[in-house]
């Protein structure tokens, strides 16, 4: 049996990482290069872009370079920030020294007992402690923070205000912020954090063609006794369209199939083989990636999208690119009506702007999720059988 080194845990670490190799170069000459501008990332993306991969593959480079890792998330992100520097977020010291007190002189006291005091650790202590911190580090300290967009501008400010003082008194300090696209002029307008905008910002995308066969290469180069044809290696990259989600579904479902087959070593892949495993790898993104991005949307931005989903359909595959004045005169609107919709899919990384006027699907295969059919769950389906 095959050793399967694809995980298609969505937001999740995987075992092999693809591509970003200027972003992770950069980052490991920022390390030892206290002047760079790569000492402030901050990465953006649509879901499935590999935000979370990378800040984890950047984490771990960090550690691996002896560097302390504090990383964060988007729930209480300063309270955990305060428990990584101290371990604790409150202290109790308790007071029992058995006070005398003198009573009028006379020499007679009263014995008092013990009591405690408890200390809460909050927001406004942060940047003393980080500055502490900083100065027992000896290989530096860096900071992470996944789904940016979802701190509070309270704790960002904090954070971002810690970090600014921690630069500016010398100290051996790193960023590295994710979120989704808007997350950038988001954070960047936050009280204390308008520093974010000289940070090095990165948006991720889709891969390459020849990024995306390197990465597949390097992948199964991992598994031995497993032999990557040329025809399997062009139907993944195709299937792919250069979305690392996707990527990793397909080398997963690829791997289960030459398993399944149960001939080992020996197995080969055949077309069918592949169409099989292509099937499996997009239902699976439409089920973990493409269903929950839609049922975020709000009816009007759902609308939007259907409708520039058929107009491009419609088009006979020609172009994946229509206007948005096309949009509105299907939907039977004003084109200024809809500009609010049409920014709020852009700022989404769901829809890209190829050029004035127009408009594009920057997801994979949201445009035919989109305009298929309902499918009847296995639940309902069951139901309606047995007439129940």
């Amino acid at each position: 049996m095959l050793t399967n080194p694809f995980s298609p845990l969505f937001g999740g670490k995987p075992q092999v990482f693809f591509g970003r190799e200027d972003i992770l170069d950069r980052f490991d000459l920022a390390m030892i290069d206290s002047g760079s501008d790569d000492r402030a990332l901050f990465i953006t993306g649509a879901r499935g872009d590999g935000k979370t991969a990378l800040v984890e593959k950047l984490s771990q480079n960090a550690r691996d370079a002896g560097r302390r890792v504090i990383d964060l998330g988007p729930e209480n992100t300063v309270d955990l920030f305060l428990r990584s520097l101290a371990g604790h977020t409150e202290s109790t010291r308790t007071i029992s020294p058995q006070a005398s007190i003198s009573v009028l002189g006379s020499g007679a006291g009263i014995s008092a007992g013990s009591f405690s005091t408890t200390t809460r650790i909050d927001r406004a202590d942060l940047q003393q402690m980080f500055l502490e911190a900083c100065t027992k580090e000896a290989h530096g300290l860096l900071i992470t923070i996944d789904e940016v967009q979802k701190v509070s501008e309270g704790d960002m400010s904090a954070i971002c205000n810690a970090f600014q003082m921690a630069s500016r008194k010398g100290h051996d300090v790193m960023l590295v912020m994710a979120g989704l696209p808007y997350a950038h002029a988001q954070v960047i307008h936050y009280q204390r954090c308008t520093f974010m905008r000289r940070a090095a910002h990165e948006e991720l995308g889709l891969f390459t063609h020849e990024e995306t066969a390197e990465s597949f290469r390097q992948a199964f180069a991992t598994v031995q006794g497993f032999v990557l044809t040329d025809a399997v290696l062009d139907a993944m990259i195709g299937a792919s369209m250069g979305h690392p989600y996707l990527m990793q579904l397909l080398g997963y479902y690829l791997i289960s199939r030459v398993n399944q087959k149960g001939e080992g070593q020996s197995c080969r892949i055949d077309e069918g083989d592949v169409q099989v495993v292509v099937s499996r790898a997009r239902l699976a993104f439409e089920q973990r990636a493409l269903r929950p991005m839609v049922d975020e949307l709000t009816d009007a931005q759902l609308e939007y999208l259907r409708a520039a989903a058929r107009l491009i359909r419609a088009a006979g595959g020609a172009s994946n690119v229509v206007r948005s004045g096309e949009v509105a005169q299907f939907l039977g609107k004003d084109t200024k009506s809809l500009s609010s919709t049409r920014e709020s899919l852009v700022r989404l990384g769901i829809l890209l702007v190829p050029a004035y006027g127009q408009i594009m699907f920057g997801i994979p295969y949201l445009r035919s999720y989109l305009v298929k059919a309902p499918q009847t769950g296995d639940v309902l389906r069951r139901a309606q059988e047995w007439n129940v």
